[in-house]
């Protein structure tokens, strides 16, 4: 072989090799963040007992998470859209792994509050610049990659919900909670390194600029927000309602039991749904990622939240062994069309990518906060089982939202 033919093979490799280190950089940050994000909801029994807290400002701890989170993440974007930069991305998993690793150090509700704010903030950081990179990187097959990397984060995330319970339950388990920050420091390298070689998000692959949108895309991205938004308020509102069932549960099989033995017993079980629930999300994601055709994504978008609403509702009525089939398929019918939701709104909004992505993630968990708090809300004045209902109602609308989307909505 030439050396000119040696250089061009060099030169064409080169870019492929470095995309697919940070392809898998971005995974693995995915899987990390998402596993740190799962830990108060998972343990938010323990966490009541640990620092005294009561039932409406246990509510008002997993609002504040999706709200901080929700809120970094469009800021971020908008910074990082307007520098062209990926930066905040990587100082989001510093502040992510140093905000949920000291959260051993709370020892009352408002220090608890402000630690894990600081965690959620950087863990938001991380989405917008993640999602955007990972559509940069696979532009030709965004709806499948996009999949990919919500599955990263379900993957995280059912392994935290199953992991974070059972480790804090030990005598020293919140003293472990440090040892997180090793994976931490050595993921930053790697993001730094890879980020460092690709080119900037905001021009294409032969550095010509992207084109803009019209107001009828802006519009269509309102229609995915507002859908997306009642999507995860049904998941946080799941989160909360899987801790009140299963104390409920235990209380009434062991009445003589005081608030920290339910909590206890029913720590690992509420770990268990949010697992089971987490797994429906990356089974569905990948699924959708599979199936969901570039151009082709309305009636899926409309029909798959419709179809498995009533499964929310039936979930009081249910079995506890059925309630982990029940959880996996909630996840499946809110969580399956939020990658396609993100990928259809980067091709939307080229030009706006990472606000594109945040707007699906970071700004629809910032509304996420009503939620829980809606749900304790209900819960008080109607029960369980009429929560649970409304719920499923709510996710049914998510998809009737999405009804006026043109039927291919973007062929880009």
């Amino acid at each position: 072989m030439s050396q000119d033919a040696s250089l061009t093979l060099e030169n064409t490799l080169g870019p492929v090799r470095l995309g697919g280190t940070a392809f898998i950089a971005v995974l693995a940050g995915h899987v990390f963040v998402d596993t740190l994000a799962t830990l108060v909801p998972s343990t938010l029994g323990l966490l009541e007992v640990r620092v005294g807290m009561t039932a409406q400002q246990s509510a008002w701890l997993l609002g504040l998470g999706s709200l901080c989170s929700g809120l970094s993440q469009p800021i971020c974007a908008l910074i990082c859209d307007r520098r062209n930069t990926r930066l905040l991305g990587i100082i989001g998993v510093a502040l992510g792994g140093l905000g949920i690793c000291s959260l051993g150090l709370a020892s009352n509700a408002t220090t608890l509050a402000l630690i894990y704010a600081l965690g959620m903030i950087g863990i938001g950081m991380f989405h917008p610049v993640g999602a955007t990179t990972i559509g940069h990187l696979r532009s030709h097959k965004r709806n499948s990659a996009m999949s990919l990397f919500f599955v990263a984060g379900m993957v995280g995330g059912a392994s935290g919900a199953y992991m974070w319970p059972r480790v804090l339950v030990l005598p020293l388990g919140f003293r472990y909670l440090s040892l997180a920050l090793v994976p931490a420091l050595g993921l930053l390298v790697v993001l730094q390194r890879s980020f460092a070689q690709l080119t900037p998000n905001g021009h294409s692959s032969t550095g010509m600029p992207v084109v803009r949108a019209s107001r009828d895309k802006w519009a269509m991205v309102g229609l995915l927000y507002f859908a997306t938004c009642l999507k995860f308020c049904v998941n946080m509102a799941l989160v909360y309602l899987f801790v009140r069932w299963t104390q409920a549960t235990v209380s009434a099989e062991h009445v003589h039991w005081s608030a920290a033995q339910v909590a206890r017993f029913a720590a690992p079980w509420v770990g268990d749904l949010n697992a089971a629930m987490l797994l429906g999300m990356a089974l569905g994601g990948f699924a959708a990622g599979l199936l969901v055709r570039m151009g082709r994504e309305k009636w899926p978008l409309v029909c798959v939240p419709i179809l498995f609403a009533p499964v929310i509702a039936l979930f009081p009525h249910a079995p506890v062994g059925l309630g982990y089939v029940l959880a996996t398929l909630a996840g499946i019918g809110f969580a399956s069309m939020i990658p396609i939701t993100i990928a259809l709104s980067q091709r939307l909004l080229p030009h706006r990518a990472n606000l594109a992505s945040s707007l699906m993630m970071g700004g629809a968990w910032a509304v996420a906060t009503l939620g829980p708090v809606c749900a304790e809300l209900g819960v008080q004045r109607w029960g369980l089982s009429f929560t649970f209902l409304l719920t499923a109602c709510t996710l049914a609308v998510s998809g009737l939202v999405c009804a006026p989307l043109p039927n291919r909505a973007a062929r880009g």
